[in-house]
């Protein structure tokens, strides 16, 4: 009767840690201005984003991977940024504009 108890409580156990696992892995997509040529890989945020054509795509791993850093990293590397989100939310125009501001030439973004 115990045996079977501890492997019911650990099946559960088991079960929990899997589907939170699951649902702290959201989506978190980035929509290019200039789509790309081909595909690419970009680790940036502690994910690593596909892009191809116009949109870049990776599984949030952890809190950095939905930020502004993360956000530049992408526009430093593929041009600017129309849109970032995730499942829950997305980046408002003052967020997107900080973002593409690594797009920007260095003397652009010195003499703003």
């Amino acid at each position: 009767m115990m045996i079977r108890n501890t492997a019911a409580a650990a099946a559960a156990f088991l079960t929990l840690a899997i589907a939170g696992q699951a649902a702290a892995q959201q989506m978190v997509t980035a929509k290019l201005e200039q789509p790309v040529a081909e595909r690419t890989k970009l680790v940036a945020g502690g994910a690593v984003f596909w892009c191809e054509g116009a949109e870049c795509v990776a599984s949030a791993t952890n809190s950095r991977t939905f930020i502004t850093a993360t956000c530049k990293d992408l526009a430093g590397k593929f041009g600017p940024i129309a849109a970032f989100a995730d499942s829950r939310k997305s980046f408002d125009a003052e967020r997107l504009s900080a973002c593409n501001e690594a797009a920007l030439p260095k003397t652009q973004v010195a003499n703003r």
